[in-house]
């Protein structure tokens, strides 16, 4: 029998499959406008990565752009209550360029959004859906967990230029110790600190043992809170059966000026690279609408129908071929009676090349055989 939502493509099985479990949480759909001010995206331009934007002049003159992130949008747009929250999913695409080819790319995107007063549930359940939506596209995936106090916290207290932050936050997402050690000589920095900053390239792996080690170098009143608040994290996810699917890996940095908080990573075991990425960003949020917290992340749906083809053993239940000029209405009945019962059907004169039918027949203008 036909099997309409197997045999869909792994994409567009997941944005329903995802909505499904996000609805379950209470999140309600967010629809938007493909098209955005690019003023808008001019000035937060930091939180995009440094990513292009496609721009177009509109009949009014304005400058707009294709949507490169979506956050940025519903933080914008949405109505959030600032003593309750606020809890959006939605299923978009955006328009960047492709790392690979260097050429604007359409991806499509689902994720969640959570706004306004957030406390440690809130913190839990986007973590928690977070995993969920990693099981969707593999049981085999690991969610990277970390905090960005380790580092931004750190930094404030050394007061250095910023682009002395800018290389230790660039050398510590690339697990590079060489690079990192010649930053700290260059801006003559304390041994207590590069000690530190060195701690931190290797600490990666399983959450119990590098939570351990983060305790012991931990520097200052904000990194003992950070591993409270990881360590809560990992205790919801404990209680739901999913504490076996994480990792703290202190690489996983995003812009302090933007992000604060837990932070975190996904991945599956057929794609090299991330497939989901998000964490707290209070201080993105509270630069668009004054006074708000905001937690949320991304799921990368672009080529996961690479990394996870739908195999199916037919194309179609039954190929008819129909060798008649006419009886079209004869035919259209069997056809109906076939899809009746379950069956999904194709009608062709000849057998398309490559097509694999779980049975042939033939239509001889009287019945089908």
């Amino acid at each position: 029998m036909f099997d309409f939502f197997g045999s869909m493509p792994t994409e567009d099985r997941l944005i329903f499959e995802l909505s499904k479990l996000y609805e379950q949480y209470g999140y309600r759909k967010f629809c938007m406008a493909k098209f955005e001010e690019y003023s808008f995206y001019s000035d937060n331009r930091d939180f995009l990565s440094g990513e292009g934007v496609i721009a177009f002049n509109n009949s009014d003159g304005r400058l707009m752009a294709l949507k490169p992130d979506i956050t940025l949008s519903i933080v914008k747009n949405a109505r959030i209550d600032k003593n309750t929250c606020t809890k959006t999913y939605y299923n978009e695409n955006v328009y960047r360029i492709s790392q690979e080819t260097n050429d604007y790319k359409e991806i499509k995107q689902s994720g969640v959004e959570l706004m306004g007063n957030i406390d440690s549930y809130s913190i839990g359940e986007i973590v928690t859906l977070a995993l969920k939506s990693l099981q969707k596209i593999d049981s085999d995936c690991v969610l990277c967990l970390s905090h960005m106090a380790f580092i931004s916290a750190v930094l404030d207290e050394m007061k250095l230029p910023a682009t002395a932050k800018e290389q230790i936050i660039f050398c510590q997402r690339n697990k590079n110790a060489h690079d990192l050690k010649a930053v700290c000589d260059e801006y003559s920095i304390e041994e207590k600190y590069v000690e530190y900053f060195t701690a931190l390239t290797s600490l990666n792996g399983k959450f119990d043992e590098v939570l351990q080690g983060l305790r012991y170098i931990s520097m200052n009143e904000a990194t003992d809170k950070a591993c409270d608040e990881l360590e809560e994290v990992y205790n919801t996810l404990c209680s739901v059966s999913l504490g076996n699917k994480v990792q703290l890996d202190l690489s996983v940095v995003n812009p302090s000026s933007y992000y604060n908080g837990i932070i975190f990573s996904g991945y599956v075991k057929a794609s090299p690279t991330p497939v989901l990425a998000g964490g707290r960003y209070d201080n993105l949020a509270s630069k668009i609408r004054k006074g708000i917290g905001a937690v949320g992340f991304a799921v990368y749906l672009d080529n996961l129908n690479l990394h996870y083809p739908v195999e199916s053993e037919t194309d179609c239940d039954i190929l008819i071929l129909n060798k008649s000029e006419h009886s079209d209405i004869t035919l259209m009945k069997a056809v109906e009676d076939f899809i009746s019962q379950g069956y999904s059907v194709r009608v062709e004169k000849e057998i398309p090349e490559n097509f694999k039918a779980g049975k042939t027949m033939a239509f001889d203008g009287k019945e089908v055989k």
